[in-house]
Formats: structure tokens, sequence, C-alpha cells
């Protein structure tokens, strides 16, 4: 018996989508049917670049599939619907950054190399905003190193609704990032075009409701993600942060020279690994030299928002998913509360 594109569809009406609870056939998520002899491929296209249910939907039609008399091979390629396809589905597409519409501020933390420790000011900057009082969220826009949900101390995994998906929470801080998605130590295999399509789903298709503040951690350089944030939404400023070392500098100018060529305001900088306390005395060694910060701020005109020292607790913080500004009266959470405060002081003075 010849099998038919008739078929295998017939074979996939009984798999449904997860969020909404309607066989993927009906909802016309099935984009396009090949058929080569006992080889089959089968390309569905998901309501949103980031749904969580990706992976199973991916694995009920490959066995579906494989299931069919005369199937040998069966390959399932994963896309996303088109605005007019998703309107379709959800009788209106959510406009392409819905999820905005209330946030106030986007502060995006960006640094020239890898290993400066943006992260860990991403994080301990939303943890001191939200102990302010406002309302704070945070985007690991970093596709292919994420690591806020490891730092936040969550392995809990966002639903969709509606065409959104629903941020997660943790310490009164909602976040969102690809790593709650493919889980923990699953590669992010995407190449510049996928990157660019995910980060606008994170920044529109998330219902981040009401937020004074939408931290964004950028990965590294001056690539894809850095682009597609400041030439998709409006941000209020951008802190670049570096430590002392020359290496670290020749990037960071860079990393300046970007935003400046978008007209994005550039707030200030930050210095991390900065100094290392000598334990029992006051003295301290200046391990990645000293005076960076203030040398590249100066170069450029800009504030140095604050110096964070080499400190064993923010590392510890990080690692157990408890960062240290959850102790409001740690020393360095008392170095992070400056920061905050320069920082808002900077966009008070626009």
């Amino acid at each position: 018996m010849e099998l038919t594109k008739e078929k295998v569809l017939d074979a996939l009406k009984h798999i449904k989508d997860p969020e909404l609870g309607k066989g993927i056939v009906e909802l016309g998520m099935i984009q396009n049917v090949e058929l080569a002899g006992p080889a089959v491929r089968v390309t569905v296209a998901l309501t949103m670049a980031g749904c969580p249910y990706k992976d199973q939907i991916k694995e009920e039609v490959r066995s579906a599939l494989l299931d069919l008399p005369g199937i040998e091979e069966a390959k399932v390629v994963i896309t996303t619907m088109t605005s007019e396809q998703r309107a379709k589905v959800f009788g209106r597409a959510p406009s392409e950054m819905e999820g905005m519409k209330q946030v106030k501020n986007v502060v995006a933390v960006a640094s020239g190399k890898g290993g400066v420790g943006k992260s860990t000011v991403s994080v301990n900057l939303a943890m001191t905003l939200a102990a302010k009082g406002y309302k704070t969220g945070i985007l690991d826009a970093d596709m292919h190193g994420p690591d806020i949900p490891l730092m936040m101390g969550t392995k809990e995994r966002p639903v969709g609704s509606g065409g959104m998906l629903i941020p997660l929470e943790k310490y009164g801080v909602k976040l969102m990032s690809t790593a709650t998605l493919a889980g923990r130590g699953t590669p992010v295999i995407w190449r510049g075009p996928l990157v660019n399509k995910a980060i606008k789903e994170f920044l529109g298709h998330v219902a981040w409701g009401e937020l004074d503040y939408l931290v964004v951690d950028l990965p590294p350089g001056t690539g894809d993600a850095p682009l597609t944030v400041s030439s998709t939404i409006p941000i209020s400023g951008v802190i670049v942060v570096t430590t002392p070392q020359r290496v670290a500098l020749e990037d960071v100018r860079r990393s300046i020279a970007l935003f400046k060529t978008h007209d994005v305001p550039v707030s200030g900088i930050v210095e991390n690994m900065s100094y290392l306390k000598i334990p029992g005395s006051d003295e301290v060694m200046e391990v990645f030299g000293s005076g960076g910060g203030e040398k590249i701020a100066k170069a450029f005109k800009l504030p140095l928002l604050g110096k964070i020292p080499l400190d064993p607790a923010i590392r510890e913080g990080g690692d157990k998913g408890k960062p240290v500004t959850l102790d409001r009266e740690s020393e360095a959470s008392k170095i992070f509360d400056e920061i905050a405060e320069n920082f808002l002081k900077t966009l008070q003075s626009k």
C-alpha cells in the first residue's frame, strides 16, 4: 500500500499542542510533508520560537511517523509560524512587541568580552532594583551561554498562554532564558537569524506585564544579540562591564562604539574583579591591575558606576542560586546598591 501525504497527516491527527489542547494538524502546524521511499520528512511550525513544548511535540511526531508501515527513517524539522499564521490560530496575532507595552525602562548589561562577570552584575542589579521596590524583570539574551536560571536558583520551565510565554519568577524578579526552555546542560545550536528571532520573541511575546525595569543580560561582543536588542526596542541605558586589565578594556571600547553608532545611551561603566581584600587586614591586592575602569570612563566621558571586588561571597551566591544581594546588609550588597543608585541618577539626568 502506497504511503501518501494524506495518510501521514491522518497519522498525526491525534497529536495535540499541549498549550492549546487541539490537534497539530487541525491547527495548521504541519507545514510540509516530503516522502522518499522508506523516508519521510515533516516540517512542524510552532506558534512561537521559544515554545516550551518543542521537544515533546517533535518526539511525538517522529514516533507517530515511525509507526507508519514501510517507514524506516523519519526527520522532523521545527520552524515557527508567521504572524499571519499565528493570527489564524489565536483569532489575532499578538503584536510584535505586545509583551513590552507595560515595560517602562529597558536596561542592557553588556561587555566587550566574556568572563568579566556580566551575568553576575545583571542578576544582582535586578535583585537590588527589586529590593528598592521597583517591579523588575531579567531577560537572559545570551542564547549560547544562558546562566541566569542557575544564578537565580530556578529549574522551572515556563508555560504558554494565548501565544505568549509566561515568565518565571524568583525572589520577586520575573525572568526568561533559553536555559529554562532547553533544559540545563542542553546546547542551544542556533545561528544568527534564529538567535535574532528568539530574542524578539522573548521581548515581544513574553507576558512581562507591568515592569519598571527589564534588565537584559547580553552576550559578550558586538554580534547578533546586541544589534537585535538595540535596533528592536528603545533602551533607557546600557551598563558596560569590564575588568581592570588592558585586554578587557580594548574590547570594551568596541562595545561602547557599537551602542554609540546606534544612538543607544550608555549609562556608565562597572569595573568588576577590581581588587581583592586580604583576609585579616585592610590591605587590598589589585589582581588584574588598576585604574582601567576610570580610564575607559574618562576616555568616553562616562560615569564609573562602581567597583566590585573579587569576593568569594559573590561567586558562591551565583553558584548556589542565592544572589549575594539577598543579604541586604552584606558588604557586596551595599556595593551593588551604590551601583544601582548611580545608574538611576543617570536616567534622571536625561
